[in-house]
């Protein structure tokens, strides 16, 4: 089992293969089809942030915890929570609405939030650590983003939803982000021994 986590960026690119061939060849509304594809980059933006290149968790603690230490085994999170938080967060905000399209606000939090990542890969990373590259930027800016383009361009309609749906998105999407990665359970996890993380993961194109 702790082979399986220690791997599991590694095993979402089979996740991502998976909701990749679903949203192709499953007979689905359109609106399913762009969910299931951002599922699928979600996985594939996994393993661009802890697989190669790597070095999420140092931008993490650099930039969204604001932190200097440089030593993997003194920061709270590991793969364990890594794997807990992502998966968990991917799981309800990503792939429920594929079964539940018929709930608006949980259907327009998954192209709001893709262009929530969109923002952090493209700025917000970019400007903290002074480079043009961050990992997970491929991913945000040639998949999740273009998804939601066409998703607001292309099939949304406004006439469909409320302004209550776009707080109710915002406040669900938020909640599960705190719960995946800032409730106790997270960092509980983060402090089990046995998870650590590779230097490639930790660090990844960030190693002085």
């Amino acid at each position: 089992m702790k082979n399986f986590i220690n791997n599991w960026f590694n095993i979402s690119v089979f996740f991502s293969g998976i909701a990749a061939v679903c949203a192709i060849l499953i007979p689905l509304t359109e609106v399913q089809r762009l969910l299931l594809l951002s599922v699928s980059i979600l996985f594939l933006h996994f393993f661009e942030e802890f697989g190669f290149p790597g070095g999420f968790p140092y931008m993490g603690i650099k930039v969204l915890m604001k932190s200097k230490e440089m030593d993997p085994t003194k920061w709270d999170c590991n793969n364990l929570s890594s794997m807990f938080g992502n998966w968990v967060f991917l799981a309800a905000v990503y792939l429920l609405p594929v079964f539940l399209h018929n709930i608006r606000f949980m259907v327009i939090a998954v192209f709001m939030f893709n262009f929530a990542e969109l923002f952090m890969h493209l700025i917000l990373f970019n400007v903290a650590l002074k480079t043009w590259y961050n990992s997970g930027l491929i991913t945000a800016t040639t998949g999740l983003a273009p998804i939601s383009f066409y998703f607001f361009f292309v099939v949304f309609h406004a006439s469909d939803y409320m302004w209550y749906d776009y707080m109710c998105a915002f406040f669900y999407f938020a909640f599960f982000f705190w719960f995946c990665f800032r409730s106790p359970l997270y960092w509980k996890l983060g402090k089990k021994p046995g998870y650590e993380f590779t230097e490639q993961s930790a660090f990844g194109p960030f190693k002085n």
